[in-house]
């Protein structure tokens, strides 16, 4: 009896154990519903209806977290030209110079690292063609009793702002403190995450992946923080 408990034990633990380390695919969009369309508005300028448009133009774009149960590492899928159909009197043509603001949103080129085992977290960014590294501070986060299933997983709602720009969905089932783009520090994974009118979708879980190995610590650039970044970028830049 004793040699059975031992080994239903082991095989627990290694299941456990299995489902702190893989990789998330997550599709990343923007909520278009709550976006003006584009022209509707006579008071618009030019430049603003172009805006307009191109955020509705905007394609889904997949991101991934590489994750074990104390680092994680974050990035965005190549940027990829978004094709802009026009009509010019019948004629069609296409001009691949749309912009997708899907893939800035999501993280663009930067990469987000997380290490729990120092509280460490940290994000690239490049300006004016110099890298630089980010500290990121810690998150507060209020958890709700609102739940909901996410692929299986019963999930938890979590708010970082009162008026619920930011809201997280994690499962404790996924004990492991991650998430996307550097939103991260609840009691399990984020599976779902809304961003002020992004969305952060779960695709795919692959436990195992064996890019779990190959999580290395971004270490180009100079460590500043958010404020020295703000200095040197302003605002626009320097927010998350």
């Amino acid at each position: 009896m004793k040699n059975k408990l031992t080994i239903l034990f082991v095989v627990v633990s290694l299941v456990t154990w299995s489902q702190t380390k893989g990789k998330i695919t997550y599709k990343v969009s923007i909520d278009k519903s709550t976006i003006e369309e584009p022209y509707e508005n006579p008071e618009n300028t030019d430049a603003r209806n172009e805006a307009l448009e191109m955020l509705h133009e905007s394609q889904p774009v997949e991101s991934y977290l590489v994750f074990n149960d104390s680092i994680s590492l974050y990035y965005v899928e190549d940027n990829k030209e978004v094709p802009k159909f026009e009509n010019i009197d019948g004629a069609i043509s296409i001009n691949p110079t749309g912009i997708n603001f899907n893939h800035g949103m999501a993280g663009g080129d930067r990469l987000f690292y997380t290490d729990w085992s120092r509280n460490y977290n940290i994000s690239t960014f490049e300006i004016w063609g110099e890298k630089k590294r980010v500290k990121v501070d810690s998150m507060d986060w209020t958890i709700t009793n609102e739940t909901k299933e996410i692929k299986g997983y019963l999930c938890k709602k979590a708010i970082k702002d009162s008026d619920e720009k930011r809201v997280a969905w994690f499962t404790e089932d996924l004990p492991v403190k991650h998430g996307p783009r550097g939103f991260n520090g609840l009691p399990g994974l984020i599976l779902e995450f809304y961003n002020n009118k992004h969305y952060f979708v779960v695709k795919e879980i692959e436990f195992n992946h064996p890019e779990v190995k190959d999580i290395i610590e971004p270490k180009e650039g100079p460590l500043i923080t958010k404020e020295e970044l703000r200095k040197l970028a302003g605002d626009p830049f320097g927010k998350d």
